[in-house]
């Protein structure tokens, strides 16, 4: 169990219930079973990923602006809101080819964004607090990160993080209020 709470699932719970969208419901577009939803809504679990866009899809939300928020949500509990908004890189994302062994298609959209700033896989480690040993494997498609580190590590490398999040979205083919065949849950 994790020390503290993943800040993903209350902000997920949220906004599912601002839709008026039941767990239940959830479960079933997702295929998952519903206590899975309740510990990650409680904030006891960390999704994968993937999951967590699937989990943002099911309910309709547009993922750009979904993990942009809980960015500067973030942001701001850990800065005590000192922190101004920062101009992000935007970047052209090409889709990643598809590759024997590729679990995740995160790790081939985040090679391109830190390759597009110029920035080396030991600095975005370390902005990151991600261990530099599994940034080769999580780019490589190879290990899937939870949520929470894919943030960090999207965010580590300053580039627009809606854009990232709308595009992994599109390459991945979650469907809006659908359902996907995607691993579960990241490391």
């Amino acid at each position: 169990m994790q020390d503290s709470l993943c800040p993903f699932g209350p902000m997920f719970r949220q906004e599912r219930e601002q839709k008026e969208i039941s767990q239940w419901t959830v479960s079933v577009r997702l295929q998952h079973h519903t206590r899975n939803i309740q510990r990650i809504e409680g904030g006891l679990r960390q999704p994968g990923v993937l999951l967590a866009l699937r989990m943002v899809a099911a309910v309709g939300t547009d993922p750009g602006e979904f993990f942009e928020a809980l960015s500067q949500k973030i942001a701001r509990e850990r800065y005590d809101g000192l922190l101004s908004p920062t101009k992000r890189v935007r970047v052209t994302y090409q889709p990643p080819e598809a590759t024997e062994g590729l679990k995740s298609l995160f790790g081939p959209l985040l090679v391109q964004a830190r390759q597009a700033v110029g920035m080396s896989q030991t600095a975005m480690a370390k902005y990151a607090g991600y261990n530099l040993r599994n940034i080769n494997a999580v780019e490589k498609g190879k290990q899937e990160p939870g949520v929470m580190s894919a943030l960090a590590l999207v965010t580590a490398t300053g580039v627009d993080i809606r854009e990232f999040f709308v595009q992994l979205h599109q390459v991945a083919a979650i469907p809006l209020n659908g359902s996907s065949s995607h691993e579960e849950y990241g490391q």
